[in-house]
């Protein structure tokens, strides 16, 4: 009797082994959630699916989820979900809303995982500048870089042709054809104002009043009760801003307009420039086809020649998204995470997108090498190649100062100044004054 029961264990334990493919280890099922803002359907998005259904192969228990958001929902989810104590494993994210997830400790240092030898690509694929780009106060790098962002004073070359209108050099002649673009029936800017588009030309106007250094003490150092300081330059900028509302560069209403009324209107030649960052040209070219995205080039907006303190050459931009990867879990799933996102952002991946959606969803901030860039408006080169020989960049608003400060300056100062309800010094103190509470509940 006990043989027989001996031997039916033993038994047991055969079949079971056999079950599980002789594997002397146990696999812990584990879903890895990757929050991004890539539409379901797209191109970028589908590529996602077939690389987690590969991941999953050679990563055996580990399921991959995209969950796709748009971008302004995702800001609102990480910021929900952190608190909560349930975050995606892994997720795009802005570096003002990392300061925050990194200043409590939620989210890794990617430090480690660069300096492992089992990932030798991110060092091949980014600059040390690009990879610094990422870096926290205290030392620590928050995320890995995943898109190049770079400002571009966009412009309508057919209407620079027909007026025979050259780019300004200086803020005076920006200002100077603002005014002749009305004697033709045109406006020179047109922003999105409903949706808040002012984020990177409140960058691009602090950096031309104040020297970088300076700009960043305000945005997120040691001088960040300081909006209403001159010598920080951010009542200059907004005084310089006055300047453009005053000499009609915006249209009638643009407050009210949506990015992609804003958008219709370039295309339909009622303005002649767009100050944004480099995912504008695939907007200008779905709304006004191939015809009108060959007329569209790029230009840097120009300096001010009576701010001799500013830093030169320095542009909106650089590598202001990446992916963050959450700290709350195992060590086994932080690195499923960076061999995830080692995909994610290998310039093979973001060559694949192109060719499988024929559209260029943004511009890849590792070292591209060979690259077709016919199929692609003429524009996305000029961007790409301004990202890479830039001198130095400010990230945009919406990045750079703390969220509350950000909102403060995109929904209510500059607002304020285009509809009159507010004066410069008025902006200026409403921007202040959220800092400093800012400050309050930050300690």
């Amino acid at each position: 009797m006990k043989r027989t029961v001996s031997f039916i264990c033993l038994l047991a334990v055969l079949l079971s082994s056999a079950f599980a493919g002789g594997s002397k280890e146990t696999v812990k099922p584990h879903e890895l959630r990757f929050l991004v803002p890539s539409t379901a359907g797209s191109a970028q998005y589908e590529l996602m699916q077939e690389k987690a259904k590969e991941f999953s192969k050679t990563h055996p228990g580990v399921t991959v989820f995209i969950d796709a958001q748009p971008t302004a929902q995702i800001r609102t989810k990480l910021t929900v979900e952190f608190a909560a104590g349930n975050p995606p494993s892994t997720s795009w994210c802005v570096l003002n809303y990392m300061r925050e997830f990194m200043k409590d400790n939620k989210i890794v240092d990617w430090r480690p995982i660069y300096d492992n030898p089992k990932h030798p690509e991110f060092r091949r694929w980014y600059s040390e500048t690009i990879l610094e780009g990422s870096r926290y106060k205290d030392g620590r790098l928050m995320s890995v870089p995943h898109e190049a962002s770079m400002d571009g004073l966009f412009y309508n070359k057919e209407i620079f042709d027909k007026y025979g209108w050259k780019l300004p050099k200086t803020w005076d002649e920006l200002l100077a054809l603002a005014k002749e673009a009305r004697s033709k029936g045109l406006y020179l800017l047109v922003t999105g104002g409903k949706d808040m588009r002012f984020a990177w030309m409140a960058s691009a106007l602090l950096i031309r009043t104040t020297s970088l250094q300076k700009a960043n003490e305000l945005a997120m150092g040691s001088a960040m009760n300081k909006w209403n300081d001159p010598a920080y330059g951010f009542p200059k900028a907004m005084a310089k801003f006055a300047e453009l509302v005053k000499a009609e560069a915006f249209p009638p209403g643009v407050l009210g307009l949506s990015a992609n009324e804003a958008d219709q209107m370039f295309a339909r030649g009622q303005v002649a420039m767009y100050y944004e960052g480099a995912w504008k040209p695939l907007n200008f070219l779905s709304v006004g086809g191939p015809e009108f995205i060959k007329k569209v080039q790029r230009a840097d907006l120009p300096p001010m020649t009576d701010m001799p303190e500013a830093t030169p050459g320095i542009n909106v931009g650089g590598t202001i998204v990446g992916y963050i990867i959450a700290s709350n879990q195992t060590k086994e799933q932080i690195e499923n995470c960076a061999d995830w996102l080692k995909i994610m952002v290998d310039p093979e991946f973001w060559k694949a997108v192109t060719k499988k959606g024929g559209a260029m969803p943004f511009l890849p901030a590792g070292r591209l090498g060979d690259f077709d860039w016919s199929p692609f408006p003429a524009v996305m080169k000029q961007l790409y190649d301004a990202f890479q020989t830039a001198k130095g960049f400010a990230p945009s608003m919406d990045t750079w100062a703390p969220p509350a400060v950000d909102l403060a300056i995109k929904k209510t100062a500059m607002p304020g100044i285009i509809s009159g309800e507010f004066t410069v010094e008025k902006a200026v103190a409403e921007v202040q004054r959220v800092a400093e509470e800012y400050l309050k509940t930050a300690k």
